[in-house]
């Protein structure tokens, strides 16, 4: 192996981004046990912020209609509001134990029937470097 040139590994070092700080200094402290019961609080808090979250997405579904949703409605901060649909299905007792084939059959000739769910998905729109390119941003159901 060729040895680095004179000051290279210097030159290096001074290149590197600089650390960015820790996010989370107060975690650093805390033993397994006190960590378990941090996570135990986030979680539950997590549960909370997503009822409510819930409880908000239900009264914007009644505010605004579907074509508003479906085509965005702009909030504050550059974010767009945005409704969305997911299929779920729901198969019958044989065809749930079949394989993925026997699934898509049954979706094919009608033994499973589709469960739609609406969900609102909120996109951060980035303007300066590429307005096209959008950042998205959900929270997924627990």
């Amino acid at each position: 192996m060729t040895p680095l040139p004179r000051g290279a590994l210097n030159h290096l070092l001074q290149s590197l981004p600089p650390e960015r700080p820790d996010p989370f200094p107060h975690l650093t402290d805390l033993n397994p046990d006190q960590l378990l019961q941090r996570r135990v609080e986030i979680t539950g808090q997590l549960k909370t912020l997503e009822q409510e979250r819930h409880a908000i997405d239900a009264e914007l579904l009644e505010v605004f209609s579907e074509a508003e949703l479906r085509f965005g409605v702009r909030a504050p901060g550059g974010w767009v509001l945005r409704q969305r649909n997911r299929t779920s299905w729901d198969y019958d007792h044989e065809t749930r134990d079949a394989i993925r084939d026997l699934q898509q059959q049954a979706q094919r000739d009608g033994r499973a029937q589709p469960l739609v769910s609406t969900y609102l998905v909120a996109v951060q729109e980035v303007t300066q470097e590429n307005p096209n390119r959008q950042k998205r941003v959900e929270c997924n159901d627990m």
